[in-house]
């Protein structure tokens, strides 16, 4: 049996030591190190706010972060990686966006164009930045610095006495607009499918713009004719109205004329009744006479006659006596 060899306590501290660091270097390179992905650049007017670790987004997901942000020529270059899956064209453009009002960002990267992006670097050009606080200051300094300071103190006086004559209205109002805005939150679902629909409805005036105005033109026409055929009908109507009243007036002026004319015109009328009664009653008479007559004409240029003459016998008897 082996003697028990005693160990250092030193030497096992050492090597756990140096173990440590191993392992911590290794968890340093991991975290550092981009496996799977693309390393990009962004040249931005400035940061906006903008922080080493944010994220990177592409149409809402996020695909990457943000790796550095370093100042260049008076230029800000934002370092940052995408997953490999993600193809930034020739036209790609990046946004500083503002993630929270906490004050955290994102930037947005949109891929466009063919190919690949140049030197992997959006340039200025195809970057933007929201407007910030500070921008709003410096704009605002020199109309702040216009006003009258006495001017102003009087009628934030003026404003403040008002208030305090009016406080008992104030609560009522606020109340008002807190139920306005409580009803306009609980109602967003249907304002957001109305203003939609509204922008659908603006949408299809918009494709139909060509046949609304070619509606209007044909109703242009319709209501023209319509315009005409008024004027036609009342043309019509006044001369109407003149020809009844000249045929009015003529009526009048010869209504003492007209009436012996009309006696006269009814004796005739009734004497030429009484000789078509009369010609009636001899055409009845004259009918037997005519048929006759043309029965005695119908068998030549000449007239049948018969005469019986009792001396004579006819033609039968003849006959009967032999002298056929």
């Amino acid at each position: 049996m082996k003697p028990l060899v005693a160990r250092d306590p030193f030497r096992i501290g050492v090597v756990a030591i140096v173990c440590g660091a191993l392992l911590g270097l290794v968890v340093l390179v991991l975290s550092v190190a981009n496996f799977g992905t693309t390393s990009y650049t962004a040249v931005l007017e400035h940061t906006a706010g903008l922080r080493k670790g944010e994220d990177v987004q592409v149409h809402g997901v996020s695909v990457g972060r943000v790796t550095g942000i370093e100042l260049v020529d008076k230029q800000v270059m934002v370092s940052f990686v995408v997953d490999d899956g993600i193809d930034l064209g020739s036209e790609t453009s990046a946004e500083v966006k503002v993630s929270t009002l906490l004050g955290t960002h994102y930037l947005q990267v949109d891929p466009q164009g063919s190919g690949s992006l140049a030197d992997d670097e959006i340039p200025l050009e195809r970057t933007s930045v929201p407007y910030n606080l500070q921008d709003v200051l410096e704009g605002g300094t020199e109309n702040l610095q216009a006003l009258d300071a006495e001017t102003l103190a009087d009628a934030l006086t003026a404003v403040s006495e008002t208030l305090s004559a009016s406080t008992g209205d104030i609560g009522p109002a606020l109340q008002g607009v807190a139920r306005l805005s409580e009803v306009v939150t609980t109602r967003s679902s249907q304002v957001g499918a109305l203003l939609k629909s509204a922008r659908s409805v603006a949408d299809q005036l918009s494709d139909s713009s060509d046949d609304i105005v070619g509606l209007m033109e044909q109703t242009n026409l319709v209501v023209a004719e319509v315009t005409a055929r008024r004027e036609a009908i009342h043309r019509l109507l006044v001369e109407t109205t003149g020809l009844s009243d000249a045929l009015t007036a003529i009526v009048t002026q010869t209504r003492e004329d007209l009436k012996p004319a009309l006696q006269d015109i009814n004796l005739a009328l009734s004497s030429l009744n009484e000789e078509d009664e009369a010609l009636k009653k001899v055409l009845d008479v004259m009918a037997p006479a005519v048929r006759y007559v043309a029965n005695a004409t119908g068998n030549g240029p000449y007239v049948d006659l018969f005469a019986h003459d009792p001396a004579f016998p006819a033609d039968d008897q003849l006959c009967a006596m032999g002298s056929c």
